[in-house]
């Protein structure tokens, strides 16, 4: 009896000594952060790293509706500033700082392309007719579902463009989303398959993909500064594991995942 018992505390003790850090972060980080994972693990083998990735719109939309986060890193400042300015404040006081930054680009399939697309060399280029439709991550809300949709509005709507192509505008719940549909050179939409010719993703989702092209990237003066905002959620029960995760994502390691392997700018 005193064996079973002893073999039994041997097995339980390190299940008891793992911290789950639950992790909500923006769709395009996904690659990225699972590099990033593996190192931060493997220095800290009492950390276990879950992330739930998706539109930074849905994910705000998940923390405000009771999730269990401990950090949630956006795509862009709206949906973190929402958190931030409630009252009182989600987010623990001085935990907020911009990650990465990132670009803007215009992308076209690279296999079998169609007439418009193989000429497509600008976003000015999206109001020829030969472009039939353009993927867009899901620019409406308050804030917006998808940042990089609503970037991608701005754009538009700097270049004076916008209501020229609202037709062919066909929008995704998330950046990925957009990035497939280019891949596949369709996207159901309203229950009806689209032909997709061009599309809006972040450069860093252009890089993992050689079945696409970059066309164009945008100015950055056509839309807001495109940041990745960390915050620390104050419901987190983990605080410690919060901030030494989220010191580590500005560590000269990870960053070097970022910038060098993945193409993402430093803040």
């Amino acid at each position: 009896m005193m064996l079973v018992i002893g073999l039994q505390f041997i097995y339980l003790s390190p299940a008891s000594s793992v911290t789950t850090l639950n992790v909500y972060a923006a769709v395009s980080l996904t690659n990225a952060l699972n590099a990033i994972k593996t190192q931060y693990q493997n220095a800290n083998p009492g950390v276990n790293i879950v992330y739930t990735f998706g539109a930074s719109g849905t994910l705000l939309s998940q923390i405000q509706a009771g999730a269990t986060a401990d950090i949630f890193i956006s795509a862009a400042n709206d949906q973190i500033d929402v958190l931030q300015n409630s009252s009182p404040s989600k987010l623990v006081a001085g935990t907020r700082k911009n990650i990465v930054r990132n670009r803007l680009v215009l992308i076209t399939p690279t296999t079998s392309p169609s007439p418009g697309t193989a000429a497509l060399n600008s976003i000015n280029g999206l109001t020829n007719a030969n472009i039939r439709g353009i993927a867009i991550g899901d620019y409406t809300g308050t804030p917006p579902v998808v940042p990089a949709g609503d970037y991608a509005r701005q754009v538009l709507t700097k270049r004076g463009i916008f209501n020229s192509v609202s037709s062919k505008l066909y929008r995704t719940s998330n950046v990925r989303n957009v990035l497939t549909a280019v891949e596949n050179k369709t996207l159901v939409s309203g229950g009806v398959s689209r032909a997709i010719d061009a599309g809006f993703v972040y450069r860093t989702d252009a890089l993992i993909s050689n079945k696409v092209r970059i066309a164009d990237t945008a100015l950055t003066t056509d839309s807001e500064t495109i940041v990745y905002p960390l915050g620390i959620l104050t419901r987190t029960t983990v605080l410690s594991t919060a901030r030494s995760f989220s010191s580590y994502l500005s560590s000269s390691t990870a960053q070097n995942i970022f910038k060098n392997t993945y193409g993402f700018i430093l803040p």
